[in-house]
């Protein structure tokens, strides 16, 4: 009897423990850091532009360009092969004008096995340059 006690406290303590428990896709995240600058066709840094992520389930930061035209961000995202990231003016005229929306692809590392947290990587991704057209607006 008191063997059969301990098994089923060893189990439990296991079970307690989270041993090989699986960690459901919707918990699962993978952090992204994307940097780059922005310019018009002049190859003049634009600031003010907003970077973010087209993802349902992202959660994280926004990136603005600053005077410089650069963006830095980060991101925690469902783990997925590639992210669309849009690029777009939010300050109007501001800036030097009215400049249209353009999206990116980033293709990162490929994730990993999750740990217990739903962890899966993370990689540093640099955009050499985003080009942003004026609007016709």
């Amino acid at each position: 009897m008191r063997r059969l006690i301990y098994g089923l406290f060893a189990v439990a303590m296991l079970a307690a423990m989270g041993c090989d428990k699986e960690v459901p896709h919707e918990d699962q995240y993978y952090v992204l850091w994307f940097s780059t600058t922005v310019v018009d066709e002049a190859g003049e840094p634009i600031q003010g532009i907003k970077a973010a992520p087209v993802d349902g389930e992202f959660v994280g930061r926004t990136g603005y360009s600053d005077y410089k035209g650069k963006i830095s961000a980060r991101a925690y995202l469902t783990p997925r092969t590639e992210w669309a990231v849009c690029f777009e003016d939010v300050d109007g005229e501001a800036n030097g004008g009215v400049y249209a929306s353009t999206t990116i692809t980033i293709k990162p590392k490929a994730p990993v096995k999750p740990d217990d947290w739903g962890f899966v990587g993370s990689d540093m991704v640099t955009i050499d340059k985003v080009v942003l057209k004026k609007s016709n607006n």
